[in-house]
C-alpha cells in the first residue's frame, strides 16, 4: 500500500553521523513546535475568556440600569354584572379592530332526548330579528361597515361573533344584548330555516361517506352520554322541531347569567365595562340555570370484576378501541359534522 508522508517513528531516535566523525543523535522537528502550540492556544483562550467576562460585566450592568423586567402580554380584565353575565376583556392595540364574542352555555349535549338537534336548530334562528331590530338588519349593518360575523354550535357551548372596527363596537352590543332577550320566532320564519338545517345535514353529512360513518362510530362509543348525539341532529328528529321547541329552548338557555362576553382588540377594561353596562347590563336574567347533570357512561368493558373475575381482584385487561377506529378518530377531529356546526349561510 502506498503512502503520503514521512512514516511515524517509533522508539529511540536513529544516530546520524557528523561531518567531525562524532555520532549525533537526530530530533524531531515537531517534538520544539508541540510548547509553542500549545502556548498560542492558551493566549486564545484567555483573551475568549476575557471578552466574554466583559461581555458578561456589560449586559448585568445593563439589566439593573434598566429596573425589573416588565410583565408582557395584554393584561386580561374580568368581572361579572348584577344579572349574571360574564366579561372578559382581552387589549390588544396593534391595529384599531374589535372581535366581539358571546358564548351560551349550551350545546347539543343539553337537549332534551328526541329533540337532537335543537341547538344548532336555534343558532340559526337566532339571526330571525326581533321587534326593534327586523330580520336580516343586524347582518345589513355589518356588511355596511365593513364587519364579519359567524356563528357555531357544539356539544358543550354555542358562540356568536363580530369582527369590526373599534367605533362599531357599541352598536354591535345593543344588536347582541337586543336578541339574547328579544326574539321573535313565528312559523313563517321558523319552518323554512328548518328546511335549511334538513339541507345542511344533507350536505355535511348525508352525502359524507366519512361523516356518516363518524356518525355511526361516535353512537357506538358512548352507549349512555348525550355526546353519542350528532351536533347537527338525527334526520327524523330534525324533521320534527317546531317553534315550540325552539322558543322553550330559548327562554331556558339564553339568559345573561348563563353567558360569556369576550371582546378582544383596540379597547381597555374600563371603556367596555361601560359599555357592557350600558347594554347588556340592562337585559334581566330569565331563569336560573342549574348545575349540569348528564348521564354518565356504564363501565367497560374489561373493568375490574368483569370476565366473571371479584370486584376487588386485579384488574383484567381493558378492552382496546381497535386501530382503524383509533384512526379514522383522530382524521375526523375538530371536523363540524361531528364538531362545530358553523352557521350555514342563505343567499
Amino acid at each position: 500500500m502506498m503512502r503520503f508522508g514521512s512514516p511515524r517513528r517509533r522508539g529511540p531516535s536513529p544516530t546520524w553521523a557528523h561531518p567531525s566523525g562524532q555520532r549525533t543523535r537526530g530530533f524531531r522537528s515537531f517534538s520544539l513546535r508541540r510548547p509553542q502550540l500549545a502556548v498560542r492556544r492558551l493566549r486564545s483562550a484567555a483573551f475568549c475568556a476575557l471578552c466574554a467576562a466583559a461581555i458578561a460585566s456589560m449586559v448585568v450592568t445593563w439589566v439593573m440600569a434598566s429596573g425589573p423586567a416588565k410583565a408582557e402580554g395584554p393584561q386580561i380584565s374580568y368581572f361579572t354584572l348584577d344579572n349574571g353575565l360574564e366579561v372578559v376583556v382581552i387589549p390588544d392595540h396593534r391595529t384599531p379592530v374589535v372581535t366581539h364574542m358571546i358564548w351560551y352555555r349550551v350545546g347539543s349535549a343539553d337537549e332534551q332526548a328526541g329533540k337532537s338537534g335543537l341547538a344548532h336548530f336555534l343558532e340559526h334562528l337566532m339571526f330571525k330579528g326581533t321587534d326593534k331590530n327586523p330580520q336580516g338588519r343586524f347582518s345589513q349593518t355589518l356588511a355596511t361597515i365593513g364587519g364579519q360575523e359567524n356563528a357555531f354550535t357544539t356539544a358543550d357551548y354555542t358562540g356568536y361573533f363580530q369582527r369590526i372596527a373599534r367605533e362599531y363596537l357599541p352598536t354591535v352590543m345593543e344588536f347582541e344584548a337586543d336578541r339574547m332577550a328579544g326574539l321573535v320566532l313565528t312559523n313563517d320564519n321558523v319552518l323554512p330555516e328548518r328546511d335549511v338545517v334538513l339541507e345542511e345535514y344533507n350536505m355535511r353529512v348525508a352525502n359524507s361517506p366519512e361523516a356518516r360513518l363518524g356518525e355511526q362510530v361516535a353512537a357506538a362509543l358512548y352507549l349512555n352520554h348525550p355526546y353519542g348525539r350528532p351536533v347537527i341532529g338525527w334526520r327524523p328528529e330534525l324533521e320534527k322541531l317546531n317553534r315550540e321547541d325552539a322558543l322553550d329552548f330559548y327562554k331556558r338557555f339564553y339568559t345573561p347569567n348563563n353567558a360569556v362576553v369576550v371582546i378582544a382588540g383596540d379597547v381597555t377594561g374600563a371603556e367596555v365595562k361601560a359599555l357592557v353596562e350600558k347594554t347588556y347590563g340592562k337585559v334581566a336574567r330569565r331563569t336560573e340555570i342549574a348545575p349540569r347533570l348528564r348521564p354518565q357512561e356504564p363501565p367497560p368493558a374489561g373493568a375490574p370484576g368483569d370476565f366473571g373475575g371479584p370486584a376487588g381482584g386485579p384488574a383484567q385487561p381493558a378492552a382496546q378501541l381497535p386501530r382503524a377506529l383509533q384512526r379514522h378518530r383522530k382524521a375526523g377531529a375538530g371536523r363540524s359534522a361531528r364538531g362545530a356546526v358553523p352557521r350555514a349561510r342563505r343567499r
